[in-house]
């Protein structure tokens, strides 16, 4: 096995629900590290080994210590993910709105944090990384991470899906637009997406403003003016601001920082100026 992750893209119905699982054994000398950019959307990281705890650093925040298999909520924060020699990881990354049908609690309690899995599925959760620690082989554990997914995936019925669709068609719209889109009062819009998103309406926006900037600048097709534009911002300046405030790098720099892993920035550099200054 390589130091590169596979991403594993379940079928339906957890399609609908789950954008990728990934997978990454790293064989590598030294440890990897890379930033996960805000995505508005929760992810479940499971660390395959006999630690009870793993690292969990906000950029330019020092490291604290979290369970090794637990759930990072929707947010605005990037956070550096590392993942050491010998180390094994899996990941579910929930699409938007994903994670509902499989947690009994608003999504909005977990915003910009982390939980144990424990804490949300009890032992069943204790029991999954244990099975998933005893099988050797990748296929084995995707396949048993997608049975514990599937026996707790309630069917909901729900306008969020389909709302959510056509926002990321058109990044530009605002809070009020959407409103009208929805026929809902600007306080009924807030608490559906703090329970089914996990973030508020425009904060949501902004997080998936980015998103869509980042496509188009992996594309290579599009100035900044342009994407500033496109995208509802004020002007330039501004998008270059709101980019910086996720990133911490300006939207020319992302080109050269990007990593293999969708929505990652390559995190070498950054992480061992955040070393020495800590």
């Amino acid at each position: 096995m390589t130091s590169s992750p596979f991403l594993h893209h379940p079928g339906p119905p957890l399609a609908q629900h789950i954008s990728y699982i990934g997978y990454w054994q790293h064989d590598g000398g030294v440890p990897h590290r890379s930033t996960a950019l805000p995505r508005g959307a929760l992810t479940m990281v499971i660390e395959l080994g006999d630690r009870d705890h793993v690292e969990f650093a906000v950029v330019g925040q020092r490291p604290v210590p979290v369970p090794s298999a637990f759930i990072t909520g929707a947010g605005t924060t990037s956070y550096v993910t590392r993942i050491d020699p010998g180390q094994t990881v899996m990941t579910v990354h929930f699409r938007p709105a994903g994670a509902r049908p499989f947690l009994r609690l608003p999504l909005g309690d977990l915003q910009d944090r982390c939980v144990g899995i424990d804490e949300v599925w009890g032992k069943s959760a204790r029991a999954l990384r244990e099975q998933l620690t005893q099988t050797r082989s990748a296929a084995g554990r995707v396949a048993l991470l997608e049975e514990f997914l599937l026996c707790r995936m309630e069917i909901q019925h729900s306008r969020i899906p389909g709302l959510l669709t056509n926002l990321d068609t058109d990044p530009s719209v605002t809070v009020a637009e959407v409103c009208t889109l929805t026929g809902l009062s600007p306080k009924r819009l807030s608490a559906l997406f703090g329970a089914e998103v996990g973030l508020t309406p425009k904060t949501y926006l902004r997080v998936r403003r980015l998103q869509a900037a980042l496509r188009r600048l992996e594309a290579g097709t599009h100035l900044g003016a342009d994407i500033a534009a496109e995208l509802g911002y004020f002007d330039q300046a501004h998008f270059v601001r709101d980019f910086r405030s996720f990133t911490s790098i300006t939207p020319s720099q992302y080109p050269r920082r990007r990593s293999s892993l969708p929505s990652h920035l390559d995190v070498a550099e950054m992480y061992k100026r955040v070393d020495v200054a800590g």
